[in-house]
């Protein structure tokens, strides 16, 4: 059996100085993006060490207020990580098992979906279409858990059960019900009391957190109107507001979202999360397994790229395990990679998606994974 072990300061002095066979360094990536029109926070670790960490740009440009690490982001989809974490906490305590139907949890499962399992929800394969109402624009809307559930039922499946895989929010909301139903709670508050306290998160959630609103990043986009959009004229960036607005303007359940997304944190709190997975903090090592297995692999021969429970999962040219996930509510944009049997977290934030330099973030991922290559331990 190998052991992959990576020395922390080895690797960052690799990075800062640029494996021989690249040609950008470190210092050459940072450069770049301060050069660029990036707004958001990076923060680089391994084995538990922070290695590089950095806020550029402003989180409100109208206060000019500069990102730092403290910086509150909107975190889209990784929000998936969490439910799925709660589920197999339930499962751990005997509450639930990831292979029980709906029909366990809700009444009146319509016949093609009484064979849909927890399993199938976690790892997109159920076959339930993306949204509830087909697009972003819908996501804060006010949607009660029953409306959720009667549109959820009513909907035609896309596949049967367990046969392919299709994103879907509506598992994950599906999932937070479930959670509630158990617990008799809110699923956020059984997140706060079995995953965020334990693990020292205080600025992760939905609604519970105590923002400040000097310390959230304002939302940015270029969105065109008709006009320009038919003479193709280029929209500037503007802002739109707080991620967590909505909140204020109409109180309300929103289960077309909860669950699946909206959720805040820092790259600090993202961190401190890291680290508890890795240390098996909140899971036991089986349970967290379950988070990184590509469950999908066999539905999906010709792609390189798998779910796990709310992961996508790769597998490096090393042989190694690649967790990834990001998300978005359209205008921030949050990116989180994992090499688990490495022990290397990335995560990337900013709060504007139209200006955000894949191209140069990418060139970090590539660093890193040189880094990698280069200074691998193998012990029997």
């Amino acid at each position: 059996m190998k052991i992959y072990k990576y020395i922390g300061l080895i690797l960052l002095t690799l990075i800062q100085t640029a494996a021989a066979k690249d040609k950008l360094s470190f210092k050459d990536w940072r450069n770049t993006v301060i050069k660029s029109s990036f707004s958001g926070v990076v923060l680089v670790a391994a084995e538990n060490k922070v290695l590089f960490k950095e806020a550029f740009g402003l989180a409100n440009r109208e206060e000019k207020i500069p990102f730092s690490e403290d910086t509150i982001f909107n975190i889209g989809s990784l929000t998936k990580q969490f439910t799925a974490t709660a589920i197999l906490k339930l499962q751990e305590s005997n509450k639930l098992s990831v292979n029980d139907p709906l029909s366990k949890f809700f009444d009146n499962v319509p016949d093609d979906k009484k064979n849909v399992t927890v399993h199938h929800l976690l790892t997109h394969t159920a076959g339930f279409v993306a949204t509830r109402g087909g697009g972003s624009s819908n996501l804060h809307d006010v949607v009660t858990k029953q409306e959720l559930i009667e549109s959820a039922f009513k909907t035609k499946l896309l596949s049967p059960p367990g046969e392919e895989y299709h994103y879907s929010n509506i598992g994950y909301n599906l999932l937070a019900i479930i959670i509630e139903q158990i617990t008799a709670g809110s699923y956020e508050a059984f997140y706060y009391k079995n995953l965020f306290e334990p693990a020292g998160l205080t600025e992760t959630g939905y609604r519970l957190p105590k923002r400040a609103a000097n310390r959230v990043a304002i939302n940015y986009g270029a969105d065109q109107t008709a006009y320009q959009r038919l003479f193709s004229i280029e929209a500037k960036s503007l802002p739109v507001g707080s991620p967590f607005q909505h909140l204020k303007f109409k109180e309300g359940p929103r289960f077309n979202m909860e669950g699946a997304g909206g959720m805040s944190s820092t790259i600090v709190d993202l961190f401190r999360w890291y680290m508890a997975l890795n240390s098996n903090l909140i899971l036991s090592e089986k349970s967290k397994n379950l988070l990184f297995l590509p469950h999908n692999e066999s539905l999906e021969k010709k792609s390189k790229s798998y779910y796990g429970y709310g992961w996508d999962i790769k597998s490096t040219d090393r042989g190694t395990l690649h967790a990834q996930h990001n998300g978005s509510n359209g205008y921030s944009f949050a990116d989180m990679h994992y090499f688990v049997d490495e022990n290397i977290f990335i995560v990337l934030a900013t709060n504007d998606i139209d200006v955000y330099p894949q191209v140069v973030m990418d060139e970090l991922i590539s660093l890193m994974e040189a880094g990698m290559a280069n200074k691998k331990i193998n012990k029997d």
